[in-house]
C-alpha cells in the first residue's frame, strides 16, 4: 500500500485502532494522549496526505484494496483477490487462502497494463533487490562469532533498555492464546523469529507475506516463529491468524500495549522482530524482507 495511503487511514482510524503513524516511519506506536478522549487534528497541514490519497483512489491511479474477482499468475489461479501492495515487480493481495504475492512481468498483458508493469523498472528493482540480499549476506558473513550463551541462567525480570545483536534472548515461559505451554527455551537448537506485531497494524500486515513463505520454506529446516500480538480481541487474532495460514504459536494477553512481553523487553513500536541462531543469540533486529530471508538462510547452515 502506498504511504500516503496507509498513513492517512492509520491517521483516520486512529481513535478506533489505539495506534498512530509514526512520521518518516513504518512501524505503529501507542497513542501517548488519553484513552478516553479521541483527540484529534484538523490542521490542514495533517489532513493534506489524507486528502491527496483519497483523491488519487478517485481517480484510480492508486491499486490499495482494489478487488479483482480472480488473478491468474504462472499457472495459479487465485480468486477474490484484495491488493494490499503494488511495487515495480510485484502485486501484493489478500485472497480467499491468505495472503500472496505475483510477479508483475508473470501476470496476462491486460493487468501489467492495469498495474502500470514497466519492463525495464522492473528488471532493475529485481536487480536492486538481488545486490542488496548479496550485500546483506556478504555482511553477516564477515560478522564476528558469538559465544554460546548459559542457558542456566534465570530469565531476567525485565529488560526495558531493548535489546541488540550478539545479546541471549532472555528466555520466557507462558501460555498461548489457544492455552497451551510456550516457552522460548522450548526452541533450543531451532532458528526462530520472536515477532511483537498486531492485526491492525498497517507495516505488522505488509511485512506477514514474506515471514508466511520463510515459514514455509524453512520450518522443515528448522525455521520457528512465535508470536507475540498486541491485540486486544482474541477472537480478531485466531480468525486472522486461521484465514492467513499462520500455523506458529501467538502469545495474547489481550493488553494491546500493554501486553506482558512487550513490557519486558521494552517494545515500543511494532512490527518489532527478533531473530535468534539455534544457541538462542540475537542474530537479527528488525530485520524484513531480504534481509531477513539472507539472516535466516545463513543461520540454518550453521550447524
Amino acid at each position: 500500500m502506498p504511504n500516503a495511503l496507509l498513513h492517512a487511514r492509520q491517521s483516520i482510524r486512529v481513535g478506533q485502532s489505539g495506534f498512530q503513524p509514526v512520521k518518516n516511519d513504518d512501524r505503529c506506536r501507542p497513542l501517548r494522549k488519553s484513552p478516553n478522549l479521541i483527540q484529534t487534528d484538523t490542521t490542514m497541514k495533517n489532513l493534506f496526505p489524507i486528502i491527496v490519497a483519497l483523491s488519487l483512489l478517485a481517480a484510480g491511479t492508486l491499486r490499495a484494496d482494489e478487488f479483482l474477482p480472480l488473478l491468474k499468475a504462472n499457472g495459479t489461479v487465485y480468486s477474490n483477490i484484495t491488493v494490499t501492495k503494488v511495487t515495480t515487480t510485484d502485486v501484493f493481495f489478500i485472497y480467499t487462502n491468505g495472503m500472496g504475492n505475483a510477479k508483475l512481468k508473470s501476470l496476462p498483458p491486460e493487468l501489467q497494463k492495469h498495474f502500470n508493469y514497466d519492463a525495464a523498472k522492473s528488471a532493475e528493482g529485481e536487480k536492486k533487490l538481488a545486490e542488496n540480499k548479496a550485500q546483506y549476506r556478504q555482511q553477516l558473513l564477515r560478522a564476528q562469532p558469538t559465544t554460546a550463551p548459559d542457558f542456566s541462567r534465570e530469565p531476567e525480570a525485565n529488560v526495558a533498555e531493548g535489546l541488540e545483536p550478539g545479546q541471549r534472548f532472555p528466555g520466557f515461559s507462558v501460555s498461548d492464546v489457544s492455552g497451551n505451554p510456550l516457552s522460548s527455551g522450548g526452541y533450543q537448537g531451532k532458528v526462530v523469529l520472536i515477532d511483537f506485531w498486531a492485526t491492525w497494524c498497517g507495516p505488522c500486515r505488509q511485512e506477514l507475506p514474506n515471514v508466511i513463505s520463510l515459514y514455509k520454506q524453512y520450518h522443515g529446516q528448522g525455521f520457528d516463529v512465535i508470536g507475540i500480538s498486541l491485540d486486544e480481541d482474541p477472537n480478531a487474532l485466531t480468525t486472522f491468524t486461521r484465514q492467513m495460514g499462520m500455523d506458529w504459536p501467538q502469545y495474547f494477553d489481550g493488553k494491546g500495549w500493554n501486553n506482558q512481553l512487550s513490557t519486558k523487553y521494552g517494545v515500543d513500536s511494532i512490527p518489532m522482530t527478533y531473530l535468534l541462531n539455534r544457541q538462542g543469540i540475537i542474530i537479527g533486529k528488525r530485520l524484513r524482507e531480504a534481509g531477513l530471508a539472507a539472516a535466516v538462510e545463513k543461520a540454518l547452515a550453521e550447524k
